[in-house]
């Protein structure tokens, strides 16, 4: 896209570039790995059709520490939340965090931003929907903009894509070249079942600095249910490493076998040939399917999927006289009998029609898996089976929803600089900024160098032996964890119970019951309507003393989410 920057909208840049480059020594500390990372990022970028800019972001993210993690406990390189990062495929759960695996993870953010893409057609609001979500950049978005490839940016332009302008601008020119000890990473696929001892061994690198570059892997092992890239930390001559066995040429899309629904000449994938003749296409759970446009009905989306109306609309759980829904996707196949992911939460206003073709998930089926009927109302916060059949003796499981933001219009030159922290390795860089940039009372730094410490040290692990007249539904109450929780945990693919049979619980039974209140208010948990300017007159504090105790860059605010005020 070719941008014009207003005089306000450079101005605003020129603010962000100035709190970037004022601390040379930490400037370039990050630069110097942005070296490592950034040849792997644009790699996969340029694989996936995004745009290699985008890993600018991946810098204004997580300052690229591959186990930052923020406020809102978003984690990784992409800052990713367990529940998004489940959605674009990475495994997040005590044997592995793919959300810190460079590899994994910048795949898991292609698929993201293609997905905000394919609605936008606009890359900037794109880079926004990262932040925002697709439903939280509505606001900040004109629909004549999407499928534009120029665009004015003005004063108001949103800070977020501010700041990242502020990043390529600051970063662009020094961080080319190699990195300053000469490290580089190189990609090794073949470590299904060995330890990281075995594999330095065998590779003949550093121990400790493979750990520090795989932090990503929790287990003793690397898991043998797929291929794992595990990142080996090499100076000069790469080691050598035997290829795998050739690949299956009939072996062509992510599960692994050829469908025969789909080629690429036929129905375009979302990164390539994205708009033909107007239309765009994406394959999902290895369906093509079409985007509906404003003014699409049944008989135009068939005729461009080359299918009669009634089988268009058979192939999408309609009816005839269904409305279409604009941004919705359509099939062009029949869906599947299941899904490529396990578990997914209903969102607020999703029906099970919608959750059906979400995933690509036929809706009697979607239904059968649940053990409900296709026009059952689904209450927001639900657990939805969608690979296998919920076991009739398991409960319907209702979880808490992601965090929606609370609306509030700030101006943009009230929002405070942001309070960068780095992981407990990189003390002297912590040091180094806040003194320059920020006073900070301690116990609001030690509370977010606990919380990214925490992927560092080793998960707590219990056991509990099963006795008789026991559920997993009983269990995983008295635990103070979820049912699927102990379903994944444990691989149970039968879910009824032994006696004497040892369940693993992530976590002591301390941590995962709830602790009484105690009457000191230290935390303010925000409800619908909160302002943060409201809290701040409630507790008597100022807006920016709220800002630093909590490490906030904005004013957002998520319903549910803690607020030290103390």
């Amino acid at each position: 896209m070719k941008l014009k920057i207003s005089d306000a909208c450079r101005r605003n840049i020129q603010k962000d570039v100035d709190a970037l480059t004022k601390s040379p020594k930490f400037m370039e500390i990050k630069a110097d790995r942005a070296r490592i990372y950034f040849p792997i990022i644009e790699k996969i970028f340029k694989e996936e059709g995004v745009p290699e800019d985008f890993k600018f972001l991946a810098l204004q993210e997580s300052a690229l520490i591959s186990d930052a993690v923020s406020s809102a406990n978003a984690v990784g390189f992409w800052q990713f939340k367990d529940f998004t990062g489940r959605e674009v495929g990475l495994r997040i759960d005590r044997s592995v965090d793919e959300r810190l695996n460079i590899v994994a993870s910048t795949h898991g953010a292609a698929k993201y931003f293609k997905r905000h893409n394919f609605y936008f057609d606009n890359w900037v609001y794109t880079i926004l929907a990262h932040m925002t979500g697709r439903g939280g950049a509505g606001k900040y978005v004109e629909t004549s903009n999407f499928g534009k490839k120029r665009m004015t940016l003005d004063g108001k332009t949103h800070w977020y894509v501010v700041r990242f302008l502020a990043h390529k601008i600051a970063y662009e020119g020094i961080t080319g070249g190699p990195n300053s000890e000469g490290l580089r990473l190189v990609e090794y696929k073949k470590g299904k079942g060995k330890t990281l001892s075995a594999i330095a061994k065998e590779t003949k690198v550093n121990e400790e600095e493979l750990k520090k570059y795989n932090k990503w892997l929790k287990a003793n092992k690397v898991p043998g249910e797929k291929t794992y890239s595990v990142m080996l930390p090499v100076r000069g001559k790469a080691p050598k490493i035997k290829e795998n066995d050739t690949p299956d040429k009939n072996k062509t899309d992510d599960e692994g076998v050829d469908d025969g629904l789909i080629s690429v000449k036929v129905y375009p994938t979302i990164d390539k040939d994205l708009n033909v003749s107007g239309t765009i296409y994406i394959k999902i759970n290895g369906i093509p399917s079409i985007l509906a446009k404003r003014g699409d009905g049944i008989n135009v989306l068939a005729k461009k999927a080359n299918l009669t109306p009634e089988k268009f609309a058979k192939y999408n759980d309609l009816k005839m006289t269904s409305i279409i829904k604009e941004g919705e996707i359509y099939y062009m196949k029949p869906k599947r009998n299941r899904g490529k992911i396990y578990f997914y939460t209903v969102q607020p206003n999703e029906t099970l029609w919608d959750v059906s073709q979400k995933f690509g998930v036929k809706l009697v089926k979607l239904a059968k898996l649940n053990r409900m009927a296709t026009i059952d109302e689904i209450k927001p916060g639900r657990v939805l089976w969608l690979h296998k059949k919920r076991p009739a003796n398991m409960p319907i499981e209702y979880r808490e929803l992601p965090k929606m933001p609370v609306d509030e219009v700030i101006p943009l030159e009230e929002v405070p600089k942001p309070v960068i922290v780095e992981s407990e390795t990189e003390e002297e860089i912590q040091e180094e900024l806040l003194k320059e940039e920020v006073e900070e009372p301690a116990v609001a730094n030690n509370e977010v160098t606990e919380e990214i410490s925490e992927l560092d040290e080793p998960i707590a692990i219990t056991t509990h032996k099963v006795i008789k007249g026991e559920t997993l539904y009983g269990i995983a109450q008295a635990m103070g964890v979820s049912v699927s929780d102990l379903i994944e945990w444990n691989d149970l693919y039968d879910t009824s119970l032994k006696v004497g049979q040892s369940l693993i619980i992530h976590g002591s039974v301390e941590e995962n019951l709830e602790t009484p209140e105690t009457n000191e208010v230290n935390f303010h948990v925000v409800e619908p309507g909160d302002t943060m300017y409201g809290i701040s007159k409630k507790y008597g504090l100022e807006v920016e003393e709220i800002l630093k105790l909590n490490q906030k860059e904005n004013f957002n605010l998520d319903v549910g989410e803690r607020l030290r005020v103390k």
